[in-house]
């Protein structure tokens, strides 16, 4: 054990002393790569679909690279932005409940991103993934890059998830059009692409095997 914490396999524990989402951003010393793996405690993730999206993050560590897509929309009827989660052609929000990211947009979110932002995540006790969503696309004008075919995460046994309450979805709302104001413009961008393994749905010979047999 030392400052940060208790070890768990080897893999340090890192104590906070505030409970905040803006912690999961932290760019503790301790986090040696430039990877990082941001997972919700609920997100239930195989080995492969870990190895592959670490993958291709390696060819885009410019950007947030995940598994649940997400998209805002224009409300032509209230003049306002809303978050959305519904299945659609394209995305422009990764969610860091299952994504990479480089430690450097760690830095940024923490230190230089407006302190208002991290305000309003710790006010709602939400919207630090659409924060962080806003950031890199501000920094890189690219959208997020989604892989394989996930679009939502079960966890069976699991008490409901917060995300599955009415009043998530009005605070998220709220949130967008509050980083808009911040910004001063929207700088999520769309996207219509995704990412699978090259053989992903190719029939292969009986005597051939795919590097992903999911994927």
């Amino acid at each position: 054990q030392n400052i940060f914490g208790a070890y768990y396999h080897g893999t340090p524990v890192v104590h906070t002393e505030k409970n905040s989402l803006n912690n999961r951003f932290l760019p503790w010393d301790t986090i040696e790569t430039e990877a990082i793996l941001s997972i919700d405690d609920d997100a239930h993730l195989r080995h492969d679909e870990i190895m592959f999206g670490f993958r291709v993050w390696r060819e885009a560590r410019d950007r947030i690279v995940g598994f649940p897509g997400r998209y805002h929309a224009w409300d032509m009827a209230h003049q306002s932005w809303l978050y959305n989660s519904n299945y659609s052609c394209e995305l422009s929000m990764v969610l860091t409940g299952a994504a990479f990211f480089h430690k450097y947009y760690a830095y940024l979110y923490s230190y230089i991103m407006p302190q208002a932002i991290r305000d309003m995540v710790d006010e709602y006790i939400n919207c630090e993934d659409i924060a962080m969503n806003f950031l890199v696309s501000h920094i890189t004008r690219k959208p997020p890059i989604k892989v394989t075919s996930r679009w939502t995460f079960r966890c069976p046994g699991c008490p409901q998830a917060l995300s599955h309450d009415d009043s998530h979805f009005h605070e998220r709302h709220k949130c967008i059009n509050f980083f808009v104001k911040v910004y001063g413009y929207m700088p999520l961008l769309y996207t219509q692409f995704r990412v699978d393994s090259v053989l992903f749905k190719t029939r292969l010979p009986h005597d051939k095997t795919k590097c992903f047999k999911f994927i």
